[in-house]
């Protein structure tokens, strides 16, 4: 299954939308829209992917998303047992770029807000300060019913966030320059085929067969897009998954691994460190886990 394209009803009569969603679990399919989205998660908590970027999230977590970058927050497992009692809150401001007129972006005093855009395109993560004053004006404007208040407010939020340094890039600028420049249908498919079965073993033939490819062609073809090898994108979806649980200490390293979808300890450590720079028991100890 490709990236959905996920409808947001703006109605005509508002520039935006801002919405907050209380649910059993986050929106969990990989999608994208036209519109620009700005997400606070309030009370959640698993492995947000952005483009090729996977990083964990939980409260606090604070991201603005550039118009057609394909994402989703999935939640950890324990939020879809049948006798979870667990909920996710995300405050979410969603807007088209033209949202207040197709010239007003070109004007001299929006260029900070302007280039925002742009580089929101890959994703980019709000800290600091700079996420603490966010979130300020984010609260005063879930709570105004003035119009002409709630545009400023928008405006304010984009601006403190343009103007920030306390901002990283999400996503590659390979990734999204390939993403954008061809066809994104096989893509697709083919990450939301590993996002759906990386828990198992993956043979390189059976994604090449997803692309209906030659595995030589998906080979090329996916480094060609990705900037990287499919292996090595399997493999940071599965370390991506496997901190998660590791900060939650609920199972020993090698069981952790094999939920991940290692079938060697030895190797799950090696890819552990050379991606996160340490070893799993080190990991676990930083987040104030139980030694392993």
């Amino acid at each position: 299954m490709q990236a959905i394209l996920r409808k947001i009803n703006i109605s005509n009569d508002y520039s935006f939308l801002s919405r907050k969603d209380e649910l059993h679990y986050l929106y969990d399919k990989w999608h994208f829209h036209p519109e620009l989205e700005l997400t606070h998660i309030v009370h959640s908590k698993g492995t947000r992917f952005v483009g090729d970027s996977i990083e964990d999230f939980e409260e606090g977590d604070l991201v603005l998303l550039g118009a057609y970058l394909p994402h989703v927050w999935k939640n950890d497992a324990s939020y879809f047992s049948d006798n979870s009692q667990l909920k996710a809150t995300a405050q979410v401001i969603q807007f088209l770029p033209d949202c207040f007129g197709k010239d007003f972006l070109n004007l001299k005093e929006l260029e900070n807000i302007r280039w925002l855009f742009e580089k929101a395109k890959r994703g980019l993560r709000i800290s600091g300060h700079s996420r603490t004053e966010v979130l300020k004006l984010f609260n005063q404007l879930f709570e105004s019913t003035n119009g002409v208040q709630r545009i400023v407010l928008l405006l304010q939020i984009l601006e403190i966030i343009a103007m920030s340094t306390e901002v990283s890039f999400l996503s590659s600028e390979g990734f999204v320059e390939s993403y954008h420049r061809f066809d994104a249908d096989t893509i697709n498919h083919i990450y939301e085929f590993t996002l759906s079965h990386f828990n198992r073993k993956i043979l390189i033939e059976e994604a090449a067969t997803i692309a209906n490819m030659s595995v030589p062609n998906f080979c090329r073809y996916f480094k060609n897009r990705t900037q990287k090898t499919y292996i090595q994108f399997l493999t940071e979806v599965r370390i991506g998954y496997a901190c998660r649980m590791l900060i939650e200490n609920r199972k020993s390293i090698q069981q952790i691994a094999f939920d991940c979808g290692f079938h060697n300890l030895s190797n799950f450590n090696r890819s552990f460190r050379l991606l996160k720079k340490q070893k799993p028991t080190g990991y676990r100890q930083v987040f104030g886990g139980l030694k392993s």
